[in-house]
């Protein structure tokens, strides 16, 4: 019955199908195990057809780690950043004060991650998910850290050691990337606060303060992704990634302390 349901889907073009089984074998292999606190940057898509969609690939993720484990996964809300900000969606100048008068403020709750990856998306939705409260580089938690990992996210430089990408570092944690490069790998950026390489810019997102919504200002860098494909190939010649294919997508596995000294080193000398 299975290579009958398994030749009809791949007769309808969707290709190899994969399971929750299959899922958690390979994360097994990678060398994830029960109580890491692994932070996830993915491509879902780039995984093939799997059964059960996102919430598969989630509850996959948290029966390997387990609740003693934590699973962190980034929630950014760029399109909360003022039209006028480098990096805010593409508004006319005419309607950026019509999108200013207008704008809805971030809510933990409700605020939709701006990734086009389904995988956060479904990630907010499952019990015992918190939330940082920062209204563009929020970060979603579930598991035994995932409170302290939220709490008391920094609004000015968002992503720094004080944010919770420190937070995970100082925990040992992990970085998983899901089919995805890394020019994704949202881990690296912390390293870009080690140094003086790049300008300081002002971002403005529209917050919620005594029911009423307010514009507020906060430093960051004017960060990037220069470099981070060559951080990658440096790291996995000192052999520090461990790597496994979901289908055709190439997932890696390293620790997130190790990513941050060889990434702060190779800014440090090239920038």
């Amino acid at each position: 019955m299975a290579e009958i349901v398994e030749n009809i889907l791949n007769e309808d073009g969707i290709g190899d199908v994969v399971v929750k089984k299959d899922i958690k074998t390979q994360l097994l292999n990678l060398g994830i195990q029960r109580g890491m606190s692994v932070l996830v940057d993915a491509q879902s898509d780039r995984l093939g057809y799997i059964s059960g969609g996102s919430q598969t690939l989630i509850e996959a993720l948290m029966e390997v780690i387990g609740y003693e484990g934590t699973i962190v996964m980034p929630a950014f809300t760029r399109n909360n950043l003022d039209p006028a900000c480098h990096g805010a969606v593409n508004v006319v100048r005419e309607s950026w004060n019509l999108v200013r008068e207008n704008a809805v403020p971030f809510r933990k709750k409700l605020s939709v991650p701006s990734t086009k990856d389904p995988l956060v998306h479904q990630f907010l939705m499952n019990e015992g998910v918190f939330r940082s409260n920062h209204p563009i580089y929020s970060f979603a938690a579930w598991g035994k850290y995932a409170k302290i990992i939220c709490d008391k996210h920094p609004l000015h430089f968002g992503l720094s050691k004080d944010s919770p990408l420190g937070k995970l570092s100082e925990l040992n944690g992990y970085v998983l990337l899901l089919g995805c490069d890394y020019q994704d790998c949202t881990m690296f950026q912390m390293a870009r606060y080690s140094g003086d390489q790049l300008p300081i810019k002002i971002l403005s997102s529209p917050i919620e303060q005594n029911n009423h919504v307010t514009w507020i200002d906060m430093l960051d860098l004017n960060l990037n992704y220069q470099g981070f494909d060559v951080i990658g190939e440096v790291m996995e010649e000192r052999k520090i990634v461990r790597s496994m294919y979901i289908n055709t997508a190439r997932c890696r596995f390293f620790s997130a302390r190790e990513a941050v000294n060889i990434a702060t080193a190779y800014f440090n000398i090239n920038e």
